[in-house]
Parts: C-alpha cells; structure tokens; sequence
C-alpha cells in the first residue's frame, strides 16, 4: 500500500504547515512544569496580558527567564493551552483537554490528574505531541515518518534537514534543527549513568518510546506498552479517524497500525499489539463500534451515524480511577 504523503492534496496535512525548531529554549518539559504554567494561566483569567511576558513571571513560575518561555512552549504543544484567536489578547488560554485534565477553578472543577501521576496521561501528552493536530514538527516527523529502527542523533538530524526543504522560505540551520533534536532524545532515552537533569526529570522518559544502543546510537521501541490504557488509546484512534477518514464508516487495522498519524506509529505498537486493544473497542463504545477480524478483512466498522466523541473515553477513564 502506498505510503500517504503530506503532499496529497485529497488528503489532511500531518505535519505543521509552517515548521519552527525553538521555544523550549533546550529545555525538555519537567515534572511539574504543565501544572506551574495552567496555575498561572488560570490566576490570570481576568486580565489580557500573557502571564508569561509580565514582570514578575520568574516570582510567579519560580523558575528562570529561559525557563518561563519553555513552560509557555510546552502548554501550546502538548495542546493543553492555547494562543486565543480574539485580536488584542495575549494571553494563553486552557484548551479543553489542558482544563479536564488540569481542572478549572472557573467551573469549579478538579483535574482529572493534575499531577501526571497516572501513566495513562503522559501517553495523552505524547499523542498530543506526534499525533495529527501536533505543532512539534520533530516530535511529528520522527514519530511518524522517520523510517530507521536504529539512529545517531546525526541521522535523525540530517533527515529532519531534508524533510524542510521547501517547506517555509527559510530553511533551518542543521544548529537549530539538531538542538530540537536534542530536547526530544533527552525527553525519552533515559540513560542513568550520566544523564544530565532534563534527562531525569522529562516524565515522557517513563514511557520506554527510545532507548540508548551501542556506540552513542537509539532505537524506537516497538512492540506492546503495557502501560498504555485501552481508553487513551481509542481516544487517538478515534483522533486519528477523524482527522484521517471523517465521514467513512470503516477503518482499516493497516491503517491504524502503520498510516503516518496513526496511534500505531506514534505509540510505536506492533500489529499484535493493535489487534488486542480492538478485540475491546465493541464493548467499550457500547457496540458504536465493531471489529471485523476474518482471514480477507480486519476493519473497525462504525455501525452508528457518528463516531463517538474521543474525550468521552478519557472522561470514562479519569472517573473510573478515581472512583
């Protein structure tokens, strides 16, 4: 089967149409970090100004000046906070998901996990960051397009290189391209001996996505995540079916397995693996959706008139937990 290519025109763009390599300012995300920044976005509901730009942001955040940036950085990716579209505000405002799962004291409502003490949110995170929608175009890139098991920081940085040309009027330098590189190895390949503080501290690293190989290489791993609950995955397979295949009653397991943007190559799961979380989806949609595994088909087959919502699996999840 064809690969699916960012420049079909019949098709939904994976990657950031206009991709930046900065923001994090090298910092990789840390414990802690999300809930410091949607505090202080929340605090400053009533005003216009961005919290992160005011004066007393480093007495506010606790954190150093480059710091302040990168946790603005980190709320936009990961899709907790976003920029407001209304003209003449500046500041960040909690996306949906950003005020489930961090609560929001205007509703008067807790956070599904505040904390990211559940594993199941740091997978959400994830998606969040490779999956469809993502503004990190490394964290996209590599995910979903970088076809080497295997791989230096070099390679990974050399292929990013390419994968801009002519994708803004700039090209990034290799320098700019490799520090991204960088933030996103330190972000999931723990090396205990030696591993610097953003290295240790970067709870993605708990996820196992990369791990260290001989002579300074990495590798993806692939295979089961027994860590990944069946909910956050049908939330990006649901994702994914919507940004992928809206309005199509089927899905096919080759696609949710191996498609770029798919939870298959963005949680780095084997077919098998795929296969087990789908043997659930019946009763866990209520019989909204089927799958259809026979020797000429496998298939997810929506038997409603619409999808499920994605969030009502990650509600269903959160409650249950706490219950």
């Amino acid at each position: 089967m064809r690969q699916h290519s960012n420049n079909d025109t019949d098709h939904p763009r994976l990657l950031p149409a206009n991709p930046t390599f900065a923001g994090h300012q090298t910092f990789a995300f840390r414990s802690g970090w999300l809930k410091k920044g949607m505090d202080a976005i929340q605090a400053a509901a009533s005003g216009n100004d961005d919290v992160f730009a005011s004066d007393d942001a480093l007495v506010t955040l606790g954190v150093g000046k480059n710091m302040v940036q990168s946790i603005r950085h980190w709320l936009v990716v990961t899709r907790v906070a976003e920029d407001p579209p209304e003209r003449g505000r500046r500041r960040l405002e909690p996306t949906a998901l950003g005020a489930a799962l961090f609560g929001s004291p205007s509703i008067r409502a807790s956070g599904w996990d505040p904390f990211l003490e559940d594993p199941g949110s740091l997978w959400l995170l994830h998606w969040q960051l490779a999956g469809p929608g993502s503004l990190a175009f490394t964290w996209t890139w590599t995910f979903n397009c970088f076809r080497e098991y295997e791989f230096s920081r070099q390679s990974l940085t050399d292929a990013l290189l390419r994968s801009t040309e002519g994708r803004s009027p700039r090209t990034p330098s290799r320098e700019t391209i490799g520090r991204d590189v960088d933030c996103l190895i330190h972000s999931y390949a723990r090396d205990m001996e030696g591993a610097d503080e953003d290295a240790l501290d970067c709870p993605l690293g708990e996820l196992g996505l990369i791990r260290h190989s001989l002579d300074r290489r990495y590798a993806f791993v692939v295979g089961p995540k027994p860590d990944l609950p069946p909910a956050v995955f049908y939330y990006a397979a649901l994702s994914y079916w919507n940004w992928r295949h809206a309005g199509s009653a089927t899905l096919s397991t080759h696609d949710l397995a191996y498609a770029e943007g798919s939870p298959g190559q963005a949680f780095k799961l084997d077919i098998d693996s795929v296969l087990a979380y789908l043997d659930r989806i019946e009763d866990a949609t209520k019989g909204r959706l089927s799958f259809t595994d026979t020797p000429l088909v496998q298939q997810v087959v929506r038997t409603s008139d619409l999808l499920p919502d994605p969030m009502t699996f990650l509600r269903q999840y959160y409650h249950a937990r706490r219950s």
